[in-house]
């Protein structure tokens, strides 16, 4: 085959791969749909209603509910597309690797790319790397251009695709400034630096519409998706003995927070009540709040999302606060409309939620509820006799020790059994712990700084206790009959800011404080763990734990065959940079650019999959080793002459 026919045949064999792994086998588990519910989202879309999420960037569902749009419910109208797009990165390839190194090694590069790129894979099913790596490669070709013609359209287009990439994979967020900097690197002259500016400029510009959107909802500027915090705890939990699977990790019972709480407080608090009693009829709902920086109380009327469905907004607080709100509600019985307050108590026995920078702390400023706080001062009592915040207080509601607390918090869950929930109470001088009845354990140092995460939560009663909260006012009244009809209309359940734009930024703040904590307890073992995720990501990692990675039918082998060919692949793109280095090729942006996944991934949770945006960089470096062991073995061998004799 001639030199310039291969370019256009590892095209052709990438689209035949890829229809092969559409329409008649693929080497992975997710079917058409994909994994990340980009299916819904694009459905949800293509209906005409807002993108739903923060938890990942819009560009690749856009693009897919623009094929739901066109051709309806049609997954493989869109993968045929992916698959065609996909067969121009071999040609991507190629025209890029012409910028670092030489013909024939481009060409090996489009032909490796071809025949092993996992962005093939992805192509056949719904995932935002099938698209994100053909607008990477060809934002990198234009680059390139641009670089040798020194034209700012081609510095702006650059910088379209640039921007437009981290709406399909977020970690490409700062992809712009590397390729800035590196244009200004390389050519330090002023009109290199006013490209790189339009190069900024053009980024941004296709990054604006999702940062002015989320900020319109938030509050907050958020440039890519809220999974980065998640991402980020996950990886802070797989360290040490757990380096392979967070599942084991004992911290991971501390996701879960001990407080109904937000760290939003220049935005409205929301707040959804869904009113569940049919009869009699609901005439009128009110929210009554105030806080303990403003104790005046005010009411709110609501906005109705659907039958005895509300919806409530308290004005942001501005600041740290403990805001507490009740309804009141209109119904018309049959003597004649009857007004009932939920809770129960009303103004004297409010809902109680906290906005707080404080993530891991006590937030019951006031002792406003019983929790696994008041828990643990009770268990320092009797361990150390220290005192015990509030104490007044809990006596009063008949909480005078840790069996009394545990069974308050858990009689809605356990019954009568919460009675009996508390085995033992135990202590020395440096820790004490209470042991419940299904052998769980609740521990807690005696140098404790306050924090939740100080103490060790195992699964089970334990981990309920941390969880469970009630009003202190409440627990006099939780033994209060109510009438069928009373009974009835206290039948509500409430949500306070479950909106996906207050509760993704919030969980996405949680889990940073979560990953902080964690790293600073070890952080050692953290930089650890990201080296080895450094590696990690350029190779394919199976176990036969579900809990470890993904199980399906014939996992064990292609696991195996994965790990076999992604270390071959990465032994030889080092080599590739070795001889390439050496040979004086241009490949330092290639290698800022492979290098780049790593720095800015390693520290999370990640697998393979992050690396494949960068996989056709990879191949040019394994066509620069392949290119080399080939003319060694082309090269004829020197013997040596018979000696004269």
């Amino acid at each position: 085959m001639s030199r310039s026919a291969i370019v256009p045949a590892a095209c052709a064999i990438s689209l035949a791969l890829g229809l092969f792994f559409i329409f008649v086998w693929a080497p992975h588990p997710w079917g058409w749909e994909g994994f990340d519910h980009y299916h819904q989202l694009a459905l949800t879309l293509a209906a005409g209603q807002p993108f739903p999420t923060m938890e990942v960037p819009w560009g690749y569902a856009y693009f897919a509910a623009a094929f739901y749009r066109m051709f309806g419910d049609r997954p493989w109208v869109l993968l045929l597309a992916q698959a065609l797009l996909n067969a121009a990165v071999p040609w991507l390839t190629y025209r890029a690797a012409l910028d670092w190194t030489s013909q024939r090694t481009a060409i090996v590069a489009a032909a490796i790319t071809g025949l092993f790129s996992f962005n093939t894979i992805y192509a056949s099913t719904q995932s935002s790397d099938a698209v994100c790596t053909v607008i990477f490669m060809a934002a990198l070709v234009v680059f390139g251009h641009a670089l040798r013609r020194e034209r700012w359209q081609a510095f702006a287009v650059s910088g379209l695709l640039t921007g437009l990439a981290p709406q399909f994979r977020p970690n490409l967020i700062l992809v712009p400034l590397l390729l800035a900097g590196y244009a200004v690197f390389e050519r330090p002259t002023r009109r290199q630096l006013m490209a790189a500016v339009v190069l900024l400029l053009c980024a941004a510009g296709a990054l604006a519409p999702w940062v002015w959107r989320n900020h319109r909802l938030t509050g907050t500027v958020l440039p890519t998706s809220i999974h980065g915090g998640v991402q980020l705890w996950y990886g802070t939990l797989q360290v040490g003995p757990y380096l392979h699977s967070r599942a084991y990790n004992p911290r991971t019972v501390f996701e879960a927070p001990a407080f109904d709480y937000t760290s939003l407080a220049n935005v409205p608090i929301v707040v959804q009540a869904q009113f569940d009693c049919t009869a009699p009829v609901l005439a009128g709902v009110e929210l009554a709040y105030w806080s303990d920086a403003n104790p005046i109380e005010q009411r709110v009327m609501p906005v109705r999302d659907g039958a005895r469905r509300y919806t409530f907004q308290i004005p942001p607080p501005g600041r740290d606060a403990v805001v507490y709100y009740y309804f009141i509600a209109k119904w018309s019985e049959p003597p004649g409309q009857v007004v009932r307050t939920t809770p129960i108590g009303g103004s004297h026995d409010p809902f109680v939620y906290f906005v707080s920078q404080n993530h891991l702390d006590d937030l019951d400023v006031h002792g406003d509820l019983l929790d696994v706080f008041d828990v643990v001062q009770l268990v320092r009592r009797t361990a150390w006799s220290e005192r015990v915040p509030f104490d007044a207080d809990l006596r009063k509601v008949g909480v005078a020790d840790v069996p009394q607390a545990v069974a308050a918090l858990l009689r809605a869950t356990l019954g009568d059994k919460a009675e009996t929930a508390v085995v033992r109470v135990a202590a020395d001088d440096t820790r004490a712990s209470v042991t419940f009845a299904d052998g769980s354990t609740l521990t807690i140092p005696r140098q404790w700084s306050g924090r939740i995460t100080d103490l060790a939560i195992s699964e089970g009663i334990a981990s309920s206790v941390m969880t469970s909260r009630r009003s202190v006012r409440g627990v006099i009244n939780a033994n209060r009959r109510l009438s069928g009809m009373e009974g009835c209309e206290q039948s509500v359940e409430v949500a306070v800011n479950r909106v996906f734009y207050r509760y993704e930024p919030q969980t996405m703040r949680r889990y940073a404080a979560l990953s902080l904590d964690n790293i600073r307890r070890d952080p050692r073992g953290f930089l650890v763990a990201s080296a080895y995720r450094a590696v990690r990501l350029f190779i394919i990692e199976g176990d036969a734990d579900p809990f470890t990675a993904h199980q399906f039918s014939g996992s064990r082998r292609i696991y195996a065959l994965g790990t076999a060919v992604t270390a071959v692949l990465l032994i030889l793109c080092v080599a590739g940079v070795a001889i390439g280095w050496r040979r004086g090729d241009r490949i330092g942006l290639p290698v800022l650019l492979i290098a780049y996944i790593p720095a800015t991934l390693a520290p999370v949770l990640i697998n393979m999959r992050y690396a494949v945006t960068v996989q056709p960089l990879m191949f040019v470096f394994v066509a620069i080793a392949v290119s080399a062991i080939g003319r060694l073995a082309d090269r004829p061998s020197v013997v040596s002459p018979p000696s004269a004799g």
